[in-house]
């Protein structure tokens, strides 16, 4: 059961990761475009992601915690399963505090008619993004060391 916890939090969390990683090689390429297109992309690429990417986020937490009480005798692999659950909790609340605000704000506008200060929008969306990234990759870190030790 241990093993299967385990193996099933780290793939999912390499998940999420994945997915912050993908919007960090988007941030060059998306600064690159004029407003009318950028917003198309992220209108129209981005649509399925806050669905998609919430529940893997908090079904990882789910799995992160449940991996945590599991080996809440041996300290050092609770240590990290906490490490990889306060990971994604934080990635979360970044979500759900910064990140869902602009997306909404974001998809409520029209291509003919962006604010002056959209630019602006972009480049926090994705500088939050990379906060979560290194949040992403803590957590991940964490698993590993932890499937390591075990």
């Amino acid at each position: 059961m241990e093993t299967l916890l385990a193996f099933t939090t780290l793939l999912l969390m390499a998940l999420v990761t994945g997915v912050s990683f993908s919007h960090l090689l988007q941030r060059g390429p998306k600064a690159e475009l004029p407003g009318p297109q950028f917003l198309a992309v992220q209108q129209v690429l981005l649509r399925n992601y806050g669905l998609a990417v919430g529940a893997l986020e908090a079904t990882a937490l789910v799995f992160a915690l449940a991996l945590a009480v599991l080996v809440r005798t041996r300290s050092s692999l609770l240590y990290l399963a906490g490490g990889a659950a306060t990971s994604l909790a934080l990635m979360i609340v970044i979500w759900a505090v910064w990140i869902n605000p602009i997306n909404k704000t974001v998809n409520s506008w029209a291509g003919e008619s962006l604010p002056p200060d959209w630019p602006e929008f972009l480049d926090r969306w994705h500088t939050l993004h990379a906060v979560r990234l290194i949040l992403g990759l803590l957590g991940l870190s964490a698993l590993i060391a932890l499937a390591l030790l075990r």
